[in-house]
């Protein structure tokens, strides 16, 4: 007993040398060439779960470390480094650059990673770092001009979201856009209220973005990979302390270019004069009726803005042995059109803590988002360019709210005319909501038994509830809201609530066996996607009736899959990918219901071969080939095979004696309907010279066949005249280079260069209507008129091609009105004279990106240009002849400047279908321009920040006269602009 006290007596004496003996160390990590610092890296004691990363100026700070502790730094594109710790109180490692910086780079993949070089397929990945700068308020926009071939288009509202094409899409009516899968859950669309799929996520929070392309690649994801698969990848905790980072971004919003108008004096000018009074016949009337003011409607209708975006993130070890990551970010953004505005709140928290000696790694990433929108009647930007400028915005009567609006000669209010367009912004209050709470449950086990094999499963749901009321003030002039008792204004109730559930479960096998890697995936995957919408119509009405038929509950959307792939690599040089999906989808008739999808890719890494594996100047190559099929389901209606009848309404009975009773009408369906199927082959290389030069090369070609659109039926073909069918094919081809030039690199000044570019043609090669007399499918509604499209899908001929009258010009070189060339020769001119004339599309697409880091200063910029795009103007169309001014219900309107450039006076003669308005958008943007300056140790120790300014959308260089020449569809009727930014932003990190 004595000599069991005497050791308990010892141990005790020597716990506190036992804990004097646990040191501490502070270190800073560098380029080895360079002697920069490098943030991020990785710092982990060796066979522990104890460590930590660099903070922005390459400083770490480890505890509790006990001599002969070996430090592991590793850091993506570097080798990573060891070092025994004997005691020491600060330290400097350098770190050494990869020969080839991708090739640690890890990509994800439909359900799971690979690195960069080991990938066969055409997939990119893009990291923080190489995020375009600025204030980015969508996770688009991250995007944009970064990726061959990906093509982001955003709107100019406050918190728009953007139409991502990768490739040009696959469809033609179906969807085009792409499937985004956030940390393994799949996105759903946004419900009503929201500003996009992406709007709820903060981009703050991303920290890779992996883009698949071709169908070896996306084919696993089956029917939902058709137009390419966005896939990111959030910001996680890391082992180590907690650091939390500090971001605030100014942003004055302006109106970067204004739409040519006639001014008040000259439009008073051209009115009054008397030999264009005699010659167009203009009504004294009318002349009489011109006011006294010089209104300039667009900077009534636009100001500049203040936006604001505040970001808080603290990332490290939950109490010290839980990975965690939360974030908090407001964004308050005030549109440049009046009473627009966006206000949007996210939170997200994620845990990744890890079992049972890493056996057992689990993720859970949790999402809350609320967004609170305002829109604007974006009606008051066409009101602007054509309300009368002499008028004053403002009346001495009280009858529409103090507001000029016109009146008849009764003096009652003229509801057919161009209305006030600060009346339409003011009077109309437009609010929704949007809440969103997306996360999943992931379970990661590597069998105890069998560690080669690894079990998951991942829980996932995207719930969404959107909301808004739309009011209208009962004294704006609005027909449908008047009745024989007066103006009882409008209001309009909406909600509706979406919820997409997500439960996969797979397996991955990895093995070496000798000089072969196996990896294989096998799994099962169910979706269910559920929706409930209600519609009040306007609640003032008095014959509006409100019962069960404002709600609509969609039928379940379900989609089980099974799925399957494998790698396979030989001697790290010879590469092999295949992948195949099965999905069962119960949208389509029971016969037609299973879609199998797979595909397969090879490459081979030529660097390794011992002919080039010693070489200085190629430091790497490989030759990729590439095949697959995916599929679409995804159409503006759901269940069209389902036999429907419809009750009618209140407006639609029948009579039988003196009682009156609902109909109920058979609705169009089609059980034949199937899937729309992609096919794509693809060839690529990539290649690294000298170590500073690094590029991708792909040619591809996709195929896609049954093309899903809601379209017309021949009469007699159907129930209905306009619904769903599979109509036809079409065949994209294009040609793809990335590169990154590490230009200049030394220990005080850096300069790296990314371009990329690509070249696609797209052609449709059949359509239902082959073998007819129908020209094809007419599409593009303008203004103008009453249902009027001036474009068309043919056969032959790129998708929605413009369909128009050749234009007669004159000695004089002005278009000649109502003349226009009889192309068929018959002596007439009628639509049979119509022809495809250019395409909305370009040819070619650049993206270029400037990096230069001088010490502590940084500079950036973008450019982006599209080539061989073509636009309809809209706007000249629609009110670029005389009589739009003189001759219209109201007394008058502006006179468009399109006018005096053609001397168009009559709204018919097949003016709207001339190739006259069809003009080259072509455009070189430069994006945006950035300066930072970092500082050192602001706040402390282990403190560091950044301050910023920038521009952004900072010049267009185009032919097109108007607003924008960046329009998805090619038909400017009056877009909402893009404003220009001024950024002012600065980051702590603490």
């Amino acid at each position: 007993m004595k000599t069991i006290y005497n050791k308990l007596l010892f141990l005790l004496l020597m716990l506190p040398f036992c804990a004097i003996a646990q040191s501490s160390v502070d270190g800073v990590v560098v380029d080895s060439k360079t002697k920069q610092p490098i943030p991020g890296v990785n710092v982990n004691v060796q066979g522990t779960q104890a460590g930590t990363s660099t903070d922005f100026d390459g400083k770490f700070k480890l505890s509790k470390l006990k001599n002969g502790d070996k430090l592991v730094f590793s850091f993506i594109g570097y080798k990573n480094e060891t070092f025994s710790f004997e005691g020491q109180k600060t330290i400097s490692i350098s770190m050494v650059e990869e020969a080839n910086v991708l090739q640690d780079v890890v990509v994800q993949v439909g359900y799971g990673s690979v690195k960069k070089k080991d990938a066969t397929g055409a997939v990119e990945v893009l990291t923080a770092k190489e995020f375009n700068k600025g204030f980015n308020s969508s996770a688009e926009s991250l995007l944009n001009g970064r990726v061959a071939g990906v093509v982001v288009t955003q709107g100019g509202r406050p918190g728009d979201g953007a139409a991502i094409r990768i490739r040009g899409g696959a469809s033609l009516d179906a969807s085009n856009d792409p499937l985004i899968v956030l940390d393994g859950l799949t996105l759903d669309y946004a419900v009503g209220g929201s500003n996009g799929v992406l709007a709820a996520l903060n981009p703050n929070d991303i920290e890779s973005i992996s883009i698949l392309k071709d169908a070896s690649a996306t084919a696993i994801y089956g029917n939902r990979g058709s137009n390419g698969v966005v896939l990111i990848t959030t910001k996680k905790g890391a082992k180590g302390d907690i650091k939390i980072t500090v971001g605030t971004t100014f942003t004055l919003n302006t109106l970067a270019k204004k739409m040519d108008v006639t001014s008040a004096d000259d439009f008073r000018s051209f009115i009054t004069n008397p030999a264009n009074i005699a010659q167009y016949n203009i009504s004294p009337t009318r002349i009489a009726r011109m006011g006294t003011a010089n209104t300039d409607w667009q900077d009534e209708i636009f100001s500049n803005s203040v936006s604001i975006d505040n970001n808080v993130s603290m990332r490290g070890a939950l109490f010290g042995k839980v990975p965690t990551s939360f974030s908090y970010g407001h964004t308050y953004i005030p549109g440049i059109l009046a009473t627009s505005k966006f206000d949007r709140t996210t939170t997200a928290l994620r845990l990744n803590p890890s079992l049972f000696q890493d056996h057992l790694k689990i993720a859970v990433n949790a999402n809350l988002s609320v967004e609170k929108t305002r829109f604007a009647d974006e009606g008051a930007i066409s009101s602007a360019i054509n309300f009368d400028p002499t008028q004053s915005v403002y009346s001495n009567s009280q009858q529409f709210g103090g507001y000029y609006q016109w009146l008849n000669a009764s003096n009652a209010p003229e509801y057919e005319g161009v209305k006030n367009p600060v009346a339409m912004l003011e009077q109309r209050n437009n609010n929704t909501k949007a809440y969103r709470y997306f996360g999943n449950f992931q379970a990661d086990y590597k069998l105890h038994f069998f560690p080669a094999i690894k079990a998951t499963v991942v829980l996932g749901i995207d719930r969404q509830q959107g909301s808004g009321i739309n009011e209208l003030s009962n004294l704006f002039p609005d027909k449908n809201n008047v009745s024989s008792t007066g103006n009882f204004g409008g209001r309009n109730i909406f909600w509706n609530n979406r919820t997409l559930k997500l439960a996969d479960v797979y397996l991955n096998y990895t093995k070496t066996f000798g000089k072969i890697n196996v990896d294989v995936t096998a799994g099962h995957s169910y979706q269910e996607r559920t929706s409930v919408n209600y519609s009040s119509g306007n609640t003032y009405n008095p014959a509006n009736i409100i019962n069960s038929q404002n709600t609509y509950k969609d039928y379940p959307r379900k989609l089980e899959s099974y799925f399957a792939r494998a790698n396979v690599g030989y001697d790290g040089k010879y590469l092999l990918t295949l992948n195949y999906r099965n999905d069962i989808t119960n949208n389509f008739y029971k016969d037609n219901r299973a879609g199998n999808f797979g595909g397969g890719s090879l490459a081979w890494i030529v660097s390794k071969e011992d002919f080039l594996k010693d070489s200085k100047s190629i430091t790497n190559l490989k030759l990729r080939v590439g095949y697959g099929t995916t599929g679409q389901q995804e159409l503006s209606s759901n269940f069209s095979y389902i036999p429907q009848y419809v009750a009618g309404n209140q407006t639609a009975q029948y009579q039988f004696g003196n009682s009156f009773y609902n109909t109920v009408r058979p609705s169009l369906y089609n059980n034949s309907l199937t899937w729309e199927s992609t096919s794509t082959t693809n060839i690529g290389i990539d290649f690294g010279i000298f170590s500073r030069i690094k590029g991708n090369l792909d040619f591809y070609k996709k195929e896609t066949k049954n093309l899903l659109a809601y379209v017309a039926y021949p009469d007699g073909a159907n129930i209905g005249n306009y619904g769903p069918r599979n109509y036809g094919n079409l065949r994209a081809q294009g040609v793809e280079l990335g590169l990154n030039i590490e230009a200049i690199k030394t220990a005080n000044f850096n300069w790296n260069v990314n371009f990329n570019a690509n070249y696609q043609d797209r052609k449709i090669t059949a359509l239902a209507t082959d073998g007819t007399s129908a020209p094809g499918f007419n599409t593009g509604s303008i203004n103008g008129g009453v249902g009027n499209q001036v474009q068309i899908n043919s056969t032959d001929y790129e998708p929605n091609a413009f369909y128009v009258y050749e234009q007669v010009y004159g000695t004089d070189g002005k278009p000649l009105e109502g003349v226009f060339v009889d192309r068929n020769g018959d002596g007439k001119i009628d639509t049979s004279d119509k022809y495809q004339y250019k395409k909305p599309y370009a040819d070619l697409t650049f993206g270029l990106m400037s990096n230069v880091n001088y010490k502590k200063w940084d500079f950036s910029m973008s450019w982006r240009a599209s080539l061989g795009n073509h636009m309809y103007d809209n706007n000249a169309s629609a009110y670029g002849y005389l009589a739009n001014s003189v001759s219209q219900i109201v007394p008058l309107n502006n006179i468009s400047p399109s006018f005096f450039q053609t001397g168009f006076v009559n709204e018919g003669n097949n003016r709207y279908w001339s190739d006259y308005y069809i003009k080259d958008a072509s455009f070189i943007k430069l994006d945006n321009v950035s300066f930072g300056y970092s500082l050192t140790e602001p706040f402390g120790k282990s403190t560091s920040a950044r301050l910023s300014v920038g521009v952004q959308n900072v010049a267009i260089f185009s032919k097109y006269k108007g607003l924008d020449p960046e329009i998805l569809n090619g038909i400017d009727k009056s877009i909402y602009p893009r404003a220009r930014m001024f950024v002012f932003g600065c980051n702590v990190n603490f």
